[in-house]
């Protein structure tokens, strides 16, 4: 993924200023320790929120792809022995001219697979990294268990959108959950330029899969606009215990 947006963060700029001078100390120590809680909001902010949030949105989002047909059975002694050999079409095929074929759930559905096929989920998955609410199931999963075995290792990667931001994070030393942790650091990047008159570091997420849209510029104004607020606060708290008075000049 490739995301090239600008954000401003003059407000969050004027803040760290005043901060800076509240607390009394260097910009190296502030620009530290502001860009590791902004890291930890970067996580926190982008999806999933739990894992079992996580876990949950991936059942749903494949039930939406594929119906699971793996607890049919046949009356018909031949048709149940096709449809174990996974000659589906056959099934469909040799009831065609049924009168009641509009009511059996075979016919609902493009294809019937053994197993679930990944690119027909990749592609049903949205900007968002969803599923969209409405989609149409057009494809049903026969296979005994196929359908939950394919869900559970899906859901082995929940957490990976958020840990493209544990190799910055890991070396600011901020902190992650463990569904997070697991994924490592190799889905992100770090810049450490904390030195001279005007110290920075750069957080990269180099996740593929990461949400596109307007997600990851929701994301950023979201973390940025919670610690601004976080900053000020303690500016307050700085001044009533030390009682120094910022000059601000309103326009």
């Amino acid at each position: 993924m490739s995301v090239d947006f600008q954000i401003i963060t003059k407000d969050f700029e004027d803040a760290l200023v005043r901060y800076k001078v509240a607390c009394q100390k260097d910009w190296q120590f502030v620009v530290r320790q502001q860009s590791r809680i902004v890291g930890e909001k970067l996580l926190k902010f982008t999806p999933p929120k739990t894992a079992a949030i996580g876990k949950r949105n991936v059942a749903r989002d494949i039930g939406k792809v594929f119906a699971d047909l793996s607890g049919t059975n046949w009356e018909d002694k031949s048709l149940n022995k096709i449809w174990r050999a996974g000659n589906f079409e056959g099934v469909k095929k040799a009831l065609e001219n049924h009168p009641n074929k509009s009511e059996m759930p075979i016919f609902k559905y493009k294809r019937i697979f053994a197993k679930p096929v990944r690119n027909i989920h990749k592609a049903a998955i949205g900007k968002n990294g969803r599923v969209p609410k409405n989609w149409r199931t057009q494809y049903a999963v026969a296979g005994k268990g196929e359908l939950k075995k394919y869900i559970r290792k899906v859901q082995l990667q929940v957490g990976v959108a958020k840990s493209g931001w544990l190799a910055a994070l890991t070396k600011l030393g901020g902190k992650a959950p463990s569904f997070v942790n697991r994924h490592g650091v190799k889905y992100g990047g770090f810049i450490d330029g904390n030195k001279g008159d005007n110290p920075f570091f750069t957080l990269i997420n180099r996740v593929s899969t990461f949400p596109q849209g307007g997600t990851p510029m929701r994301i950023l104004k979201r973390a940025f606009a919670a610690q601004m607020k976080a900053m000020e606060n303690n500016i307050k708290r700085l001044m009533d215990k030390s009682g120094r008075i910022f000059n601000e000049k309103r326009t």
